[in-house]
């Protein structure tokens, strides 16, 4: 079992989305379980928040209940997902409905599904090094959205001609969010355009920053200001700094979970 854990957290492809996801998969099915499950989770889990939150929710369960625990995470992705779309639909009202997406988000794609018929098109970038924009463009366009490939280089034209930033994140705490490397710089853009970006999580990946630590150790990531953007957490948004006590409330409560 402990290969199959390792193998499902290091798929380069997925995204801590698409990781947290398939790892709650295969616990409901069955291909996943064991007393000392939430160690070798956590013990795979880097800088993914989201399987340490599984880990700590896992921490000692019975083994015949870790089925129903992981349908209820299931569950709680799915109405992150519904709830963040409304969200978005709300935010986007008066935007030309045209986006820019980086790196490859899952919570982005699930919450946009339920925009799928407002929006007009979606630029991805390839989202150097790693190039997992290619996937994402690739998912969008399986799910019917209008999608158009661009170098990383061109995301401030497009911002400048009315495209909307959409990110995901890793993490968020009080202050800032963490993502692939270019966030930031598509965030300085966005608000230097006087273009208000979204960032859309998972509650999952909601943590204080004595939680979060000295992470992210892989270098692909980095840290961006919360500052000035409008934070998306399942059915709650977040505008900051305006809305930045209620947000840190959220994430203590979350911490004692």
């Amino acid at each position: 079992m402990s290969n199959l854990v390792e193998e499902l957290t290091t798929d380069p492809t997925s995204g801590a989305s698409g990781i947290y996801i398939k790892v709650l998969n295969h616990i409901v099915l069955g291909y996943l379980k064991g007393e000392d499950l939430a160690d070798q989770i956590r013990a795979n889990a880097g800088d993914m928040v989201s399987l340490n939150y599984l880990a700590n929710r896992l921490q000692g369960v019975p083994l015949f209940k870790q089925k129903e625990v992981a349908k209820e995470l299931q569950k709680q992705v799915r109405a992150d997902s519904s709830a963040a779309g409304i969200q978005l639909y709300k935010g986007l009202a008066n935007s030309k409905n045209i986006i820019l997406c980086h790196s490859n988000s899952g919570s982005v794609l699930r919450a946009l599904e339920h925009r799928k018929n407002r929006v007009e098109l979606v630029y991805q970038t390839h989202s150097k090094p790693g190039n997992e924009g290619r996937d994402s463009a690739k998912l969008f366009k399986s799910n019917g959205f209008q999608v158009k490939l661009i170098a990383d280089s061109r995301a401030a034209a497009v911002i400048k001609d009315g495209a909307i930033p959409i990110l995901g994140a890793d993490s968020v705490t009080q202050s800032f969010f963490v993502n692939k490397t270019g966030s930031a710089d598509i965030i300085a853009k966005a608000l230097e355009a006087g273009t208000t970006p979204f960032v859309v999580v998972g509650s999952e990946k909601a943590c204080t920053e004595k939680t979060y630590g000295d992470r992210p150790g892989n270098s692909l990531f980095e840290r961006i200001s919360l500052e000035k953007v409008r934070l998306i957490v399942g059915s709650s948004t977040y505008r900051m700094p305006r809305d930045r006590k209620r947000l840190w409330r959220m994430l203590e409560d979350t911490d004692k979970k």
